[in-house]
């Protein structure tokens, strides 16, 4: 019954708006601006009102039902450059002709930098293919160091590490920002949820970067179509169109990539196909050749427009990538023989997306999209090991005491032997995360009188998962302490989302004066079948704004517009953080000393320990905020944008510590047994844990052995959610008018940016397991701290003298562009600098209360002087509550008692001391303040005719060797080689087309 409602309010909204707007059919060509041929397959759509078709093989094309009055077409093609006019439709238009001029070098303006998109109500970045080509990227990750106040890369290298994208905030920050980070590709989300090693961002080498069409860039608030974000969004465009044969070779000192694609068309109402192989092969190292990473990609991608001569269309577009490569360094000669890691890096994505021009008064389009990707990330790793004497290799799963034995004699013990002398060990990892995800999403665009509006409705299901097998050995003889957990025994991660969204914009009088306005509203049902998490509900509402004041004018400000918006979004949870692996506790129970072979029986007790679920655990979420402002003075464009983003309950790992005793027998409870050494048998009581001598021979009865009962803990990981962590900033843009006379254009880029991140959940932690109480017992006490600077998913929160930082940079670019149509070249020179690079390690709570006290020698641990910072000294940190062995539960006020101790307990008071955390320096919580310094790089970009163009590029191309000075340590260091600036680094590349 409510369904037919609201199909009645819609079809109610459809006729009355109909009475309120004419509307007329646009009919029109599309033709190349060189020769006047007609262009087949180019999109024409109208922005803002969803309306599109696809031109025929006459360049013909048809729009109907487009509303009455000023409108902009837009005319889109691969390899030209995108056209749009603004038209007033007050009438059918019968010849509309629009023509493309193909995009190269002989255009008077050529766009090789990040640009902002100024239609949309948030900030987002755009960067074509000229400016790829022109910056030489082959590695995705290095796409942000072309963003406002960017600093890039000397060494854009696949083999040597795994980067991610992280937009809008730093690195070693709390808060997991590349985790939430969204990449996508052709709109297929590459999930990184299904990882049980880590919390990241996708990793991103084995993207082709040859293929790559566009990149739109998302820093601020995106639409709520997508979700499973909490840090902006990468939108990557591969090829889609007729091309020529597309050679292309680059080379770097350590990265050498050849390429080759063509787009065809296949005829008449057979649409579209393009195809690229690319092969990139970077070396680690160029003084051992043979430790290398190979990424050889296959992407196949078919387009078509079915029904293109109806009034309602359906567009199709199918693809497939594939990469087939990894991380080999089995050829090293300067390895030790035979050792060396091996990572597959396998990736197969699919997807297939429709959409459908319905054009009806109630909706406008009605598309449908599903994909799927597959990886296969298998890691081989062959060590060499060694050993004198046999050692124990513990694995069982059980609770309970046990005694190793030789493998040939058990093979499925719980504890093994391991043999003597030198032997290799084989590990693989078997990791092959996978996922799926189907949408369906409408709009409906209209337009009443001079109001236009755009409604789009959603649902999406996603789906991700592991198959792997996880960590294992080719040989039981040879593995390690070590227990099995499965990675495709665990239960898929479910999400389903619906959203609803509403954009509106308001005429407001003359000069094109209007506003915009965008709300939805997103929600999130996450369900994990068989987990202990369940079902999870998650909102997210998200709200623009864009107000133009004029436009085109003839005036000084002849642009001008300002923006802002508030949203939320929110983060899934990684397979780290939901299905953790438990923990063992081994303890030794009985080591009766080395036989005369050597071989030595050990026993030990093992507890094992489940990850402890946390009904607690809440999703990850970020409240952004941002202001900005887009002007065109002069003919200078400038763009400003401020943002406030604050993340909640970051994932963070735990350790949760619980008591129990264990029995240990030791050499001295041997010494009153009766039995020579050479006829003992010795066995222990898997329950228990006493161990019995019999004589081999007989001639001696059994003997039962006395121990020690010790007590200690074990650790269970827990994942809790950390403290709000804050980041804020202002970037810039400003594009100088080209001077006519030198063809040269100047761009000034930058950003400011903070970061203040706290950690205050109350942390368990105790000294490791090895440390022992002045008696020789295991140590019986647990400090609690008010937060940590260690808060990361994939190692246990631990006493830390500090609990997090404070950081400040302003960095600004310099980018100076001449381009000659005439010659066909393009060069560009940017500087880099830091103006403005600051640091604080940070021991405090949000209320500004100190945690810690600095010290007037480094061995005391008393003082009333909280003021830490910029002093020179050191500084120590109590915890603020420690509990005993003996009663766990009860939590006692540390400084209260250790004062005590001091006076009245001198055992208690060098064992409280332990739990005392001091800093290493006595600098650590002096400011760090860099000064400022300076990087340049140039690209040159010139092509041959039609047919060829070569790029060159140098970062730090004067090989700045200055120095810096630290005011933390009042220190000196040099620029060369440091991470600061890049180092000198170079490439060239070359593209044909046949």
């Amino acid at each position: 019954m409510a369904n037919r409602y609201i199909l009645f309010f819609l079809f109610i909204l459809g006729f009355i708006q109909s009475g309120f707007c004419q509307h007329y059919t646009i009919k029109g060509r599309v033709v190349d601006n060189k020769n006047k041929s007609p262009m087949e397959f180019v999109t024409v759509y109208l922005p803002g009102y969803e309306l599109w078709a696809i031109s025929n093989e006459k360049g013909a094309f048809t729009i109907n039902q487009v509303p009455a009055g000023k409108v902009k077409i837009t005319a889109q093609y691969l390899g030209y450059v995108t056209q749009t006019l603004d038209i007033d439709v007050q009438k059918n238009i019968e010849d509309l002709l629009i023509t493309l001029q193909e995009s190269n070098l002989t255009l008077n303006e050529v766009v090789v930098t990040a640009q902002k998109k100024t239609s949309d109500p948030t900030t987002s970045y755009t960067i074509d293919r000229a400016t790829l080509d022109h910056a030489q990227i082959l590695n995705v990750s290095s796409l942000s160091t072309l963003l406002p106040g960017g600093k890039s890369t000397g060494d854009q290298n696949l083999a040597s590490s795994d980067e991610r994208i992280a937009l809008r905030s730093g690195s070693s920050e709390m808060g997991n920002a590349s985790f939430g980070t969204a990449i996508t590709v052709d709109g297929v989300r590459l999930q990184n949820n299904s990882e049980m090693s880590e919390t990241k961002g996708v990793g991103l080498r084995n993207i082709g970067s040859s293929n790559i069409e566009s990149v739109e860039i998302i820093t601020g608030i995106p639409s709520v179509e997508y979700g499973d974000l909490s840090n902006g969004i990468v939108k990557i465009n591969t090829r889609k169109g007729k091309t020529p044969f597309i050679i292309e070779l680059a080379t770097q000192p350590k990265t050498k990539q050849i390429a080759i694609s063509k787009g065809f068309l296949l005829g008449d109402r057979a649409g579209t196909i393009n195809t690229s192989l690319e092969r990139t092969k970077s070396t680690s190292d160029l003084a051992s050749p043979h430790t290398a990473y190979d990424r050889n990609s296959l992407t196949l991608t078919y387009s078509n427009t079915l029904n293109r001569k109806a009034q309602r269309p359906l567009s199709l577009n199918a693809g497939f990538t594939g990469n087939i490569g990894g991380y080999n360094s089995e050829a090293d000669p300067d390895a030790f023989k035979d050792t060396y890691t091996k990572t597959r890096d396998y990736t197969f994505r699919g997807n297939i997306g429709l959409n459908w021009l319905l054009n009806r008064p109630w909706i406008t389009n009605l598309s449908l999209t599903a994909s799927m990707s597959y990886s296969d990330k298998l890691s081989k790793v062959n060590t060499n090991k060694s050993s004198a004497s046999t050692q124990p290799l513990i694995h069982s799963t059980q609770e309970g005491y046990f005694i190793a034995s030789n493998y040939d004699e058990n093979p499925n013990a719980e504890i093994i032997l391991s043999p003597t002398g030198y032997w290799y060990q084989l590990a693989y990892t078997d990791n092959k995360p996978v996922s799926y995800a189907v949408k369906l999403k409408a709009d409906w665009a209209k337009r009443w009188g001079k109001i236009s509006n755009r409604s789009m409705l959603g649902a999406e299901l996603n789906s991700s998962g592991n198959k792997g097998r996880g960590l294992y050995y080719d040989d039981m003889r040879y593995a390690p302490t070590w227990r099995e957990y499965r990675y495709d025994e665990l239960p898929f991660l479910n999400n389903i989302a619906g959203y609803l969204e509403d954009r509106i914009i308001l005429p407001l009088g003359e000069n094109s004066s209007s506003l915009k306005l965008t709300a939805g509203v997103r929600s999130d049902i996450t369900y994990i079948k068989n987990s202990e998490y369940g079902t999870v509900n998650s909102f997210s509402p998200r709200f623009n704004a864009q107000y133009t004041l004029w436009k085109n004018a003839d005036k000084w400000v002849s642009n001008l517009n300002v923006y802002g918006g508030v949203g939320k979004s929110v983060k899934l949870p990684s397979f780290e953080v939901l299905y953790p692996s438990p923990s063992y506790s081994d303890k030794l129970a009985f080591a009766p000393g080395t036989m005369s072979d050597g071989t030595t029986f050990y026993a030990y007790s093992t507890i094992p320990s489940k990850a402890i679920y946390n009904p607690d655990l809440k999703w990850q979420y970020t409240r952004q905020a941002e202001i900005g402002m887009e002007a065109t003075i002069k003919g200078t464009r400038v763009s400003v944008s401020a943002f406030r983003n604050r993340t909640y309950n970051p994932y963070m790992r735990t350790n949760v510590y619980t008591p129990y005793s264990y029995n240990l027998t030791t050499q001295e409870h041997l010494n009153n047994c009766e039995i020579p050494s050479a006829n003992r048998v010795y066995s222990i009581d898997q329950q228990t844990g006493i161990v019995t001598v019999t004589d081999k021979t007989g001639a001696y009865p059994s003997q039962e052995l006395s121990y020690n009962t010790r007590n200690t803990f074990k650790s269970n990981i827990q994942y809790r959610n950390g403290s709000p962590v804050e980041r804020m900033g202002l970037d810039w843009i400003i594009d100088f008018a080209q001077i006519p006379a030198l063809r040269t254009s100047v761009r000034l880029d930058g950003n400011y940016y903070y970061y203040k991140g706290i950690e205050e959940n109350l942390i368990a932690w105790m000294p490791s397991s090895a440390s022992n109480m002045a008696d020789g017992n295991p140590y019986k006490y647990v400090g609690y701290y008010g937060g940590s600077s260690i808060t990361s998913t994939s190692s246990s929160t631990s006493a830390s003298v500090s609990n997090g930082s404070l950081s400040k940079q302003l960095n600004m670019n310099l980018t100076i562009t001449t381009h000659i149509p005439k010659i066909r070249m393009i060069l560009s020179m940017r500087i880099e600098g830091s103006f403005y690079n600051y640091k604080k390690n940070l021991s405090e709570y949000s209320n500004g209360e100190s945690r810690g006290f600095a010290l007037e020698n480094a061995g005391d641990y008393f003082s009333t002087d909280y003021d830490i910072y910029g002093k020179n000294k050191y500084v120590a940190v109590y915890p603020l509550y420690y509990s005993t062995w003996e009663d766990p539960d009860t939590r006692i006020p540390f400084a209260e008692k250790f004062a005590w101790a001091k006076e009245n307990d001198t055992a208690l008071y060098n064992e409280l001391a332990k739990l005392v955390t001091k800093s290493s320096t006595s600098y650590y919580f002096n400011p760090n303040k860099i000064s400022s310094y300076f990087s340049a790089n140039i690209n040159l970009t010139k092509e041959i005719g039609d047919f060829a163009s070569i790029s060159f590029y140098a970062n730090n191309f004067f090989n700045h060797m200055g120095q810096v000075k630290s005011s933390q340590n009042n220190q000196e260091s040099s620029l060369y080689n440091s991470s600061y600036i890049p180092q000198f680094y170079y490439g060239l590349s070359i593209r044909l087309k046949l």
